[in-house]
């Protein structure tokens, strides 16, 4: 029979509860840490109403999205020419008049092509502009 000192049994019971603890936290880490399952969402849609308050939106803030590349255009008729599509635009926006507003942002395209390339770079806001409103007449349109 071995004899062993009380000590050395309590040190070798203390590593054994330590290992035990590491092993059960270990284990209940597993469950809690594991990636959640990956649900990809449903693509937004527009609905009527909403659809309106989106160009509504987009009415009210075309004069700051377009304003200020505006002013490098120093051609007096030029300058008064998109100006006059633009407010067109914003009115048939606010209205809700689709197919009015599709229109006026091929007008303002035609226009901003018929300037010289320093000038399309110059007023570069007008055209990134012209693709927001018509990707959002599109989904309107829909």
């Amino acid at each position: 029979m071995r004899v062993t000192s009380d000590s050395r049994i309590f040190r070798s019971r203390i590593a054994q509860l330590i290992a035990l603890g590491g092993a059960i936290t270990t284990a209940a880490c597993t469950d809690a840490t594991a990636p959640k399952e990956i649900v990809a969402p449903k693509a937004a849609t527009l609905s009527v109403g909403q659809s309106g308050d989106e160009l509504g939106t987009l009415s009210a803030s075309l004069d700051d999205m377009t304003g200020w590349s505006l002013a490098s255009l120093t051609d007096d008729q030029g300058h008064a020419n998109i100006v006059g599509i633009l407010n067109s635009l914003k009115g048939h926006l606010k209205s809700g008049k689709i197919a009015a507003s599709q229109q006026d942002v091929a007008d303002a395209r035609a226009f901003v092509e018929s300037l010289s390339e320093e000038k399309r770079v110059d007023i570069g806001a007008v055209a990134v502009t012209l693709d927001l409103i018509q990707s959002t007449l599109e989904k309107a349109s829909q």
